[in-house]
């Protein structure tokens, strides 16, 4: 068991997120996510289910969909071999990395080609998230800010980075402007 983790694996900081997002779907407010709570927690951020995608989310818990038959079900999805761990999944994007950089084409390339294929709206979806440069390069860490849980101290760190950054982004555009006049007028 990990450092702050319960008997169930999770830490505190995750269960209370699991309680928040219960109360969030709970919309009726009965301690219960039924059909209707799940339909309109999806309708809330746009995603309209179909009754069997419902029913088959609400068939992966065992009994009424409680906080704790929640947790239960995440604990024994994440119990599984097929998970795999922070450290894995920020080695396998490493391999992504180029100087703290990731191709977003060669990436988007991985997620259809290997594994768990994705399909293209789920990876538009998942890249409209990102600030993509004019090299389609975007920043590892937010890439892995999706996948892995980052610690409050690396938030903070990050958060006055792009300010640092914003201004010699700008100036490298107009470099790159320049370039391709250059490049334009000298065919």
């Amino acid at each position: 068991m990990g450092k702050g983790q319960n008997e169930g694996g999770f830490s505190q900081e995750q269960l209370d997120m699991y309680k928040d997002c219960f109360k969030m779907m709970d919309i009726n407010k009965d301690g219960v996510i039924d059909k209707n709570d799940l339909r309109g927690a999806f309708d809330n951020v746009g995603v309209l289910m179909s009754e069997g995608e419902l029913d088959g989310l609400l068939g992966e818990i065992s009994g009424p969909c409680t906080y704790d038959n929640m947790v239960k079900m995440f604990q024994e999805k994440m119990a599984g071999e097929g998970n795999d761990s922070d450290d894995l999944i920020i080695q396998a994007f490493k391999a992504y990395d180029i100087e703290g950089k990731m191709d977003v084409k060669m990436f988007q390339h991985a997620l259809k080609t290997w594994g768990d294929k994705m399909t293209k709206d789920e990876i538009d979806d998942i890249f409209g998230e990102f600030d993509i440069d004019e090299d389609y390069m975007v920043k590892t860490k937010e890439v892995l800010g999706l996948f892995v849980a980052q610690k409050e101290e690396e938030k903070k760190e990050e958060a006055p980075a792009p300010a640092e950054e914003a201004a010699p982004a700008e100036e490298d555009e107009g470099e790159a402007k320049k370039k391709k006049k250059k490049k334009k007028a000298a065919k």
